[in-house]
């Protein structure tokens, strides 16, 4: 059974990139509030003001139209 859940996940992974459906994965990015939720901010030693340190759900994308925006934690200064 997790074999063939597996096979179907892969398959709609594909079905879907082949319709044009891109991931947002922001992680070391600059937070986008077009592309971008922000869930939470928190001072990240090591990080600069406004990016991305940890995605929570990615986000999906058909060429310049949002799907759903990643959820994201972004960091403060």
């Amino acid at each position: 059974y997790v074999k063939g859940v597996g096979l179907i996940g892969k398959q709609f992974a594909e079905m879907l990139a082949r319709r044009g459906v891109e991931v947002i994965d922001p992680l070391g990015a600059d937070f986008d509030p077009h592309w971008h939720e922000a869930i939470a901010r928190e001072a990240a030693e090591g990080a600069r003001d406004g990016e991305v340190t940890l995605v929570l759900s990615r986000g999906y994308r058909i060429k310049d139209r949002l799907l759903r925006p990643a959820m994201v934690k972004v960091a403060t200064a």
